[in-house]
């Protein structure tokens, strides 16, 4: 028998083109196999079937933790606020005016404080720099005790700046 292309009449589930008589047969099957899903086929099960090799249960991948959501827009704002407190900052250390206290500083809760240093990293980062910075600490104190010399707590960084900052205004008056 010879047909033609014009003869092929399309599946109305999978969309695949069949003769009239070819597509009373697969309309049937296409429809079961839409409904049921197929299990995925394990080939090093088949390949150890007849052998010595023990059959392993295949490991179920772990489901990525979910992403936390960026919260951008709060630190795009608090960028801006910066970058506009210390505009106001030199405006007002050209004119000569009284110093304004800082800006508190922004709270993320995404980030982790070092103990050591009290400064604020992301989560791996703060991984790298708690082990850096506890290595320094332990240094630092160790030099402490052999030299006799008993220094007070670490200023946090912050203070620091601080300090550095009312430094360079009490100079400029």
């Amino acid at each position: 028998e010879s047909f033609s292309p014009n003869d092929l009449k399309p599946c109305k589930i999978c969309g695949r083109t069949f003769l009239p008589a070819a597509l009373k047969k697969h309309s049937p099957i296409c429809q079961k196999s839409l409904v049921k899903k197929r299990k995925v086929f394990d080939s090093s099960r088949q390949r150890a079937e007849g052998t010595d090799i023990p059959i392993v249960k295949p490991i179920k991948q772990r489901p990525e933790p979910p992403k936390k959501q960026s919260n951008w827009r709060r630190k795009h704002e608090d960028f801006i606020n910066t970058i506009r407190a210390a505009k106001g900052l030199g405006q007002i250390l050209k004119e000569g005016g009284e110093l304004p206290p800082p800006p508190p500083p922004s709270y993320d809760p995404d980030y982790v404080q070092c103990p050591y240093c009290q400064r604020r990293f992301n989560e791996s980062a703060a991984d790298r720099h708690i082990n850096f910075c506890k290595e320094q600490a332990a240094r630092i104190t160790n030099k402490g005790k052999l030299g006799g010399d008993t220094k007070a707590k670490a200023i946090p960084r912050t203070q620091v700046i601080q300090f550095c900052i009312f430094y360079i205004y009490i100079q400029s008056r």
